[in-house]
């Protein structure tokens, strides 16, 4: 498929030029809450909240069981949002060095053979879908970067038949609206 035929697929499916009113976020009892008793997703795409809430062991222990009976995939984008962090970090504050080891430790656990990056066609989809909720949701320029990398993840999950484990319920909540066939667990600290 060309680029120029993917491009106008995406347009027929999200339909921008259509959308004109905000979305409102789904209930809790409407979307679907990571439980240690429920039936587990084959493959799970870990969002980035995982990976700070382990490392700052606020991660629910019940949810614990759900990681080892899941096939784990890791996104790119969320590993990237990672190591922004080694740079951003300030050298001078005294948290800094016990931070930047836990974020390495994190890092290099990850196995290179289970990291999905997105294609340029996920690309195109996620920057469409995120400047289209930037824009339905009055969003600030400011959350465009942060909302393309949630699209990254999502779009790039859904294109492989995963679903995305994630504590960000405000913003996968509305891109699933968008793209309802991908799928997304949600839990709660």
């Amino acid at each position: 498929m060309t680029s120029s035929s993917e491009l106008k697929r995406v347009l027929r499916r999200l339909k921008p030029h259509q959308r004109t009113r905000p979305l409102a976020r789904r209930p809790d009892e409407a979307l679907p809450f990571a439980r240690s008793s429920a039936q587990p997703p084959r493959q799970l795409v870990l969002d980035t909240t995982v990976y700070i809430d382990q490392i700052q062991h606020r991660f629910p222990d019940e949810l614990d069981d759900l990681l080892r009976k899941c096939g784990l995939w890791h996104s790119a984008v969320a590993v990237a949002e990672l190591a922004l962090a080694l740079g951003r970090l300030d050298p001078n504050h005294p948290a800094s060095p016990t931070a930047t080891r836990q974020i390495t430790v994190v890092i290099a656990r990850v196995p290179s053979h289970r990291i999905l990056n997105p294609s340029a066609g996920t690309w195109r989809e996620a920057a469409i879908a995120s400047g289209l909720l930037v824009r339905l949701q009055g969003y600030a320029a400011a959350r465009t970067h942060d909302l393309l990398n949630d699209a990254l993840i999502y779009f790039d999950a859904r294109k492989h038949g995963r679903t995305v484990l994630t504590r960000n319920i405000a913003d996968f909540d509305l891109l699933q609206q968008l793209a309802p066939d991908g799928q997304v667990l949600f839990y709660r600290i």
